[in-house]
């Protein structure tokens, strides 16, 4: 009875710390730079004149969305807020650093769902795509979401009262992630080595499981798709929390 009331109470906290993110941090420059324009950016340099198909470009416009949507928000308000001292007035309320932290997380998910559903409504209201696996293209936006918004906490770690200083680091590993995804070159028509990396990168479950939703070919397995998504989801988890904690305690 206690437990389940400690938890409902940091639910509760969460929810109001992810809540505060999304009425202050939205509309910052920051968050529409990495969130929405350059993954918008990079889907147009890559799909003009190429005649891409919707039903194969759509996937990768919202898997790269839910990338970059929601893996920024942690690396942004974090540093923001510890050089406003806002993050130790938290820690000090006392709220513990967990709940904290899946209020940062639950905010970028949010993003990252919001902004990456608009590609999807636009391609089935005005393209003709068709929604053929619900489930599957809920698990893939809902499991890469929460990984990725995971990821970007666990790099907002690091030390620095600025986002660039988080941003920086954290686009060396996203950037790389678009290159062995099959967002510019199909896993099928990668090298057997090329298709073996790819398998390791959460992006391209990410993509499969979208394309699947939407009708399309996977070269993976669904289920081996949301698998990989998952365990990604704990380790960052595990790996943000660690990460965190030990950062606290340095300071």
């Amino acid at each position: 009875m206690i437990e389940s009331k400690i938890i409902a109470k940091n639910s509760k906290i969460a929810w109001a710390i992810a809540e505060k993110d999304i009425r202050i941090y939205y509309a910052k420059a920051p968050s529409i730079m990495f969130g929405v324009l350059f993954p918008v950016s990079l889907f147009l340099s890559f799909v003009i004149g190429r005649n891409m198909p919707v039903d194969k470009a759509i996937p990768v416009l919202v898997a790269q969305t839910l990338l970059f949507a929601s893996s920024s928000i942690g690396p942004i308000t974090i540093p923001l807020e510890r050089r406003t001292r806002t993050f130790e007035r938290f820690l000090s309320a006392p709220v513990s650093l967990i709940t904290v932290l899946f209020g940062k997380m639950t905010a970028g998910f949010i993003f990252g769902i919001l902004v990456s559903s608009i590609p999807i409504l636009i391609s089935i209201g005005f393209f003709g795509s068709q929604l053929t696996n619900p489930i599957s293209l809920a698990l893939g936006m809902i499991l890469s979401a929460l990984g990725f918004a995971a990821m970007g906490i666990m790099f907002a770690f690091l030390p620095g009262q600025g986002p660039g200083q988080v941003m920086m680091p954290l686009n060396f590993v996203r950037i790389p992630l678009l290159f062995v995804s099959g967002v510019f070159i199909p896993v099928k028509e990668l090298p057997p080595i090329g298709q073996i990396v790819s398998m390791f990168s959460p992006l391209t479950h990410s993509i499969e499981l979208v394309r699947y939703g939407l009708g399309g070919e996977n070269f993976f397995s669904p289920i081996l798709n949301i698998v990989i998504l998952f365990l990604y989801l704990i380790i960052f988890m595990f790996l943000g929390i660690r990460f965190h904690i030990i950062s606290q305690r340095k300071e």
